[in-house]
């Protein structure tokens, strides 16, 4: 059984692991900043205290994306998100650390992209999963995660050609 220290140990070794994977899918999905920092700690709480227990990184992995991408859907499905503007904020550091990894154009031509198509085309082009682990986070078909991936690189490129 764990100590008290040694989960926390193991909750700010999880952290630093899958920080820039959780917030990453928190910043693409939801275009607030503050909404993103939400789910990003509500992730991680709930990972200290449900204390899952996992067969291997894979798998920890996996359950921190769909917990993410769950979130998110709460956010932006809620009564007080749809009815308020969603301006994006400048940077701090958790957005710096992400965002200084990509173009900001691509990150907002990705955010701008349907719920549908901006999961898939986050978790196989951000995150290097296949499309068939993408597929399965997801709980879609391969030819489907695969379909949906295609469309989004095509608006993708379309919007970005000309700038």
């Amino acid at each position: 059984m764990h100590t008290e220290k040694t989960a926390i140990q193991e909750l700010e070794q999880t952290i630093t692991k899958y920080k820039r994977t959780v917030y990453g899918i928190a910043l693409t999905q939801l275009k607030n900043k503050h909404e993103a920092d939400d789910v990003f700690q509500e992730v991680f709480l709930l990972y200290y205290l449900k204390k899952p227990v996992f067969d291997d990184e894979k798998a920890k992995r996996a359950w921190l994306i769909r917990t993410a991408l769950n979130k998110c859907r709460q956010y932006n499905l809620g009564k007080w998100n749809m009815n308020t503007d969603k301006n994006f904020e400048p940077t701090e550091d958790r957005t710096a650390d992400f965002e200084s990894k990509y173009d900001s154009e691509i990150i907002e031509a990705v955010r701008e992209l349907p719920e549908y198509l901006r999961e898939p085309l986050y978790l196989h082009c951000f995150l290097g999963l296949s499309v068939n682990e993408t597929a399965s986070l997801l709980g879609i078909r391969a030819n489907t995660a695969s379909m949906r991936l295609s469309r989004a690189k095509k608006i993708l490129r379309s919007k970005t050609e000309g700038e």
